[in-house]
């Protein structure tokens, strides 16, 4: 008995440990300046689109897939601008979050823009 327990023990010892992946979601808001236009806002957001997904791999390895909605605030209203959805090995291949995003047609009329 003592020789199979051994065994037994060794076997579970060097067999690798299960690693669970998992989406990280996040929602960043992004404040309009005054006077500025729907284009050069979107391209502010897009911008802390990047970092903030690659904030979310960063601060995680067992991160798989980041969901980021990018929230517009203008004069008291806070609509969804853009989503970006991508998994790490997208992201490896192509941090560019305008490959990745859903953009929402109706934000810039919604926020009076």
């Amino acid at each position: 008995l003592g020789g199979s327990l051994a065994i037994a023990l060794t076997t579970l010892s060097i067999m690798p440990q299960v690693v669970q992946a998992y989406t990280a979601r996040a929602t960043l808001f992004v404040p309009r300046n005054p006077d500025e236009s729907y284009d050069t806002f979107l391209r502010q957001a897009e911008a802390i689109a990047r970092a903030g997904v690659q904030r979310s791999f960063d601060a995680d390895v067992l991160t798989s897939e980041v969901v980021l909605t990018i929230v517009g605030e203008n004069q008291g209203l806070a609509i969804p601008v853009m989503e970006v959805e991508v998994t790490r090995s997208e992201w490896q291949e192509r941090p560019d979050p305008q490959a990745w995003a859903r953009y929402y047609d109706n934000a810039s009329t919604l926020l009076d823009l």
